[in-house]
């Protein structure tokens, strides 16, 4: 293993983190009464760690040498991260606030959260 993966790791595990406490505190405010909460400079944090957040992820991966087409996990965590980006992007739209986008936001992201531990598409939920 190279020497920086650890170092990678744990810096993809930290933005991990800081990309859903961005994403469920901005939601969380908004609902409270902070129009502030879908004020552009939000969302340019939210894209800056997002965008380093994909880079580690993109550098793990060729790391570790993952393949999408073998590794069922990664295929479904890419298609949930695609998914989880689109959602969160027309739920916090300026003034429109879309509340079910929200929630579907949070599950996909605790799918992605839970594909990152169990490593199967079904969660083992399936044989």
């Amino acid at each position: 293993m190279d020497w920086f993966y650890t170092q990678m790791l744990e810096m993809h595990r930290i933005l991990g983190w800081c990309s859903i406490l961005l994403f469920a505190g901005r939601g969380l405010i908004y609902h409270l009464g902070g129009r502030w909460a879908v004020d552009s400079r939000g969302g340019v944090i939210a894209f800056g760690v997002n965008m380093l957040l994909v880079v580690s992820g993109l550098s793990l991966w060729g790391l570790l040498s993952f393949n999408p087409l073998r590794d069922g996990w990664l295929m479904a965590k890419l298609l949930a991260v695609t998914g989880y980006g689109a959602c969160a992007h027309f739920a916090m739209q300026d003034e429109d606030f879309s509340l079910p986008l929200y929630f579907l936001t949070l599950l996909l992201l605790g799918y992605i959260v839970s594909l990152s531990f169990i490593r199967d598409p079904w969660l083992g939920l399936l044989g």
